[in-house]
């Protein structure tokens, strides 16, 4: 018990001395970026700049990959994973996401995180027009610890999505795919922190 106490201590301090260490590196490119700027070096500031958001994001990622949520008892999760700027159909911003299975359903759920999503607005058109919805039988509007929601589940093809959009920003998405209970998405939607995500994200 001591020595797993001392490896978990040890992880710990790690991450908060990597934290620390990109966080020096960050007011470092941005001093930099303004001592450019004063020597009229534009063109070299904007770069550097560039790379400060760069490095932000990159921090914002790991942060939010510590709040996807550890796997419910008799499912396995992989590692988080996270993408920045160029996200295919996604378009830019931060995408963070983690995938678990249960080896004897086959169920598989997919947690993501984004900003700056395309799907933020078609998302924000749902929840303020319930009557969006009125003519989709598989989707309706439902709350998870107060946050606005759209469920989306059929269980004739046993696949569903839950998504929930905070402060008009950040889209949280469940995906589940051969699963037979759509209870499944809400019991790991309500396992992430929505206020630490509102955290990592301020500003």
């Amino acid at each position: 018990m001591r020595k797993a106490v001392v490896v978990l201590l040890v992880v710990v301090l790690g991450l908060m001395w990597a934290q620390a260490v990109l966080a020096d590196e960050i007011s470092e490119t941005i001093e930099r970026a303004q001592e450019l700027y004063l020597e009229g070096k534009y063109s070299e500031a904007s770069s550097e700049l560039q790379w400060a958001v760069n490095l932000i994001q990159n921090l914002q990622a790991e942060q939010l990959k510590k709040l996807l949520p550890d796997p419910l008892t008799g499912w396995e999760a992989e590692e988080a994973t996270a993408s920045i700027g160029a996200m295919g159909f996604f378009g830019g911003g931060l995408s963070v996401s983690r995938t678990y299975t249960k080896e004897d359903t086959r169920e598989s759920i997919e947690i993501q995180i984004l900003t700056e999503s395309p799907l933020l607005q078609s998302m924000m058109m749902f929840l303020t027009n319930p009557m969006m919805s009125a003519g989709q039988p598989d989707t309706k509007l439902v709350r998870i610890k107060g946050e606005k929601a759209v469920e989306k589940f059929s269980a004739q093809r046993k696949d569903g999505e839950l998504s929930v959009v905070l402060e008009g920003k950040t889209l949280i998405t469940v995906n589940g795919q051969r699963i037979t209970d759509k209870e499944i998405l809400h019991k790991y939607m309500e396992m992430i922190d929505f206020e630490a995500v509102k955290k990592a994200l301020a500003g």
